[in-house]
């Protein structure tokens, strides 16, 4: 009888151990995501945090670190909640970094755009700034400007599968553009959410 007590209390515990971790966020993903409104699921959200792989720094300013051992160079991150295909499913776009982290740009661009498996996956992840989004599009996404140093800028586009290197913008070009920023983008999207 004790073994069976034993056996269903172990259960039981397992049970409520599995039920916090999917309506608990992760430390990662609670400070990722503390300012930022989004239709994400805990579950989602502690997903990316683990894909960021960051680390908490332990510095209130910068809070993450992207390993144990670059606690010496902590960041920020900022994070953006889109819908760039307009399929009611979120894209989230994380700009984070450094100079340790990113060289002389300073940020680095993740996006993470939910397959049709219904995992989240990372696309792009190098040194850059904020992208602007393009009226341009391919298979339903908007190509994305990228900038940085420099007196070009690359625009990727979707090829159905990541983003691509499209082709590149001179400078003296980039006015003639019609681009939203990421942040304006972002804003809008999380304004409308209820």
């Amino acid at each position: 009888m004790k073994h069976i007590i034993y056996f269903v209390s172990t259960i039981f515990l397992l049970q409520n151990n599995l039920i916090a971790q999917t309506t608990q966020l992760n430390s990662i993903a609670a400070v990722l995501f503390s300012n930022v409104k989004t239709k994400l699921t805990v579950q989602e959200k502690n997903k990316i945090a683990s894909l960021s792989g960051f680390v908490l720094s332990g510095k209130k300013d910068e809070p993450f670190a992207q390993d144990k051992d670059s606690k010496d160079y902590p960041f920020m991150s900022f994070v953006y909640p889109t819908d760039l295909n307009k399929d009611g499913t979120e894209e989230i776009f994380i700009i984070f970094g450094n100079t340790y982290t990113s060289g002389n740009t300073g940020s680095n661009v993740v996006l993470y755009i939910k397959s049709a498996t219904g995992n989240y996956m990372t696309h792009l992840g190098f040194p850059g700034i904020a992208p602007d989004i393009l009226t341009t599009a391919n298979m339903g996404y908007p190509d994305l400007l990228i900038g940085g140093p420099g007196f070009e800028f690359p625009v990727f586009r979707w090829n159905g599968k990541t983003y691509d290197n499209y082709r590149t913008v001179k400078d003296k070009d980039l006015e003639k553009l019609k681009r939203t920023s990421l942040e304006d983008l972002s804003k809008t999207y999380q304004q409308g959410i209820k």
